[in-house]
């Protein structure tokens, strides 16, 4: 490597990508820390003031994560890197955590295995990618990644390339990509043959891999309906009142004002699949709604809880206006807070806050909120 490529500063990305659980990335120029979330801010911090500090340690790190989270082997991932001629690099991946190291021209994961923990040194690094890998060993970023100089971060994934070392990586793996992509040679196809027993008109269809669920293009009215009509023995007495039509409650319709510049936002839990915000949302192991009926549509929204840190009824999420207020329903173990380049807080019981996209929200066991920005369409 060169004078010229040494003088290049190592670079961070982080992504945050729709699968797998998000990741806290404690960032610092030589130490970093990685946990899967959840995680006590009060770790956080102490873990933050650690990896800022020019006579912390990497041992120093690991006396402050706790081995155990909700009665298993906690995850995390810590890191100390010398750089020099050959950059050394010291990692202890705990749990399910996964790290891939390049070094000496080859790619190589390190887990703990079947057991709780693996430690290893490793010299001549140029790349590290650490957090809930599942890819191949070395596979690239999929979906976009952002520079990251220090800091306090949630995503999935965090990458850091040795200086001047990031174009060749890129380079190879573009050009694994263009050879995967080139097409195989055109092959004659052999005859057709029809078998006797199908039809002319019979083809087959591949399964879906995905299913679609649409909305019905015309709603049935009962007297439309042959079973809803009248079996000539049931009497229809028609000095009954009919309901009375509720038009301030629309169960089906998203709770969007009139106002055309009025945005509708959205969220998606541990980064999967993005709903929109068109109700009063509810969140818990086993969410209720209030005892007392709201006029606006609410919705509830289970998840899972082993360790049943997260309370019955936990948050509420809900858009008022272009504003998005989450409110903790007085739960046992607290909601935690973590704004878009802002601190990490937990809120008080019943304490209401404003967030706003790309907040994320985490109420407990591995369940992580993200406030996602206007849906798209409205």
């Amino acid at each position: 490597m060169n004078t010229a490529e040494r003088e290049k500063p190592s670079s961070y990305r982080y992504a945050m990508t729709n699968a797998g659980t998000p990741w806290i990335y404690i960032v610092g120029e030589r130490l970093l820390v990685a946990l899967r979330t959840p995680s006590e801010p009060a770790i956080v911090e102490q873990l933050w003031t650690l990896v800022t500090s020019a006579a912390a340690t990497f041992d120093d790190a690991l006396r402050v994560i706790p081995n155990m989270s909700g009665g298993q082997p906690a995850s995390f991932v810590a890191m100390e890197r010398a750089e020099g001629d050959r950059t050394t690099v010291k990692v202890l991946v705990h749990g399910e955590a996964v790290v891939d190291a390049h070094a000496d021209g080859s790619w190589k994961r390190i887990t703990s295995g079947d057991k709780d923990w693996r430690r290893d040194e490793l010299s001549g690094v140029e790349a590290v990618a650490a957090g809930g890998l599942t890819g191949e060993p070395g596979a690239p970023v999929s979906g976009v990644s952002f520079p990251l100089a220090s800091g306090v971060i949630v995503a999935n994934r965090i990458d850091w390339t040795a200086p001047g070392v990031l174009a060749g990586l890129d380079a190879a793996q573009d050009g694994a990509r263009e050879a995967a992509a080139v097409p195989a040679p055109a092959q004659t196809p052999p005859p057709a043959v029809v078998s006797p027993q199908s039809p002319p008109h019979f083809h087959p269809s591949p399964a879906e891999t995905h299913t679609v669920i649409r909305p019905p293009a015309h709603r049935v009215q009962p007297e439309d309906d042959p079973a809803m009509r009248h079996d000539g023995e049931t009497v229809l007495r028609r000095d009954i009142a009919p309901p009375i039509r509720d038009e301030t409650v629309l169960r089906e319709a998203p709770l969007i004002p009139d106002d055309p510049k009025t945005l509708l936002y959205g969220f998606r839990i541990n980064g999967g699949q993005a709903y929109p915000l068109d109700a009063v949302h509810y969140f818990g192991r086993n969410p209720r709604q209030p005892r007392i009926p709201l006029p606006d549509p609410s919705r509830l929204v289970p998840v899972v809880s082993g360790s049943k840190s997260v309370s019955a009824t936990h948050l509420e999420i809900k858009q008022i206006g272009d504003s998005i207020v989450a409110t903790d329903l007085k739960s046992t173990n607290g909601t935690s807070v973590i704004p878009p380049q802002g601190h990490w807080r937990r809120l008080r019981q019943g304490e209401s806050v404003v967030v706003v996209p790309g907040t994320f929200i985490d109420i407990g066991d591995g369940n992580v909120i993200e406030i996602l920005p206007p849906w798209p369409g409205v």
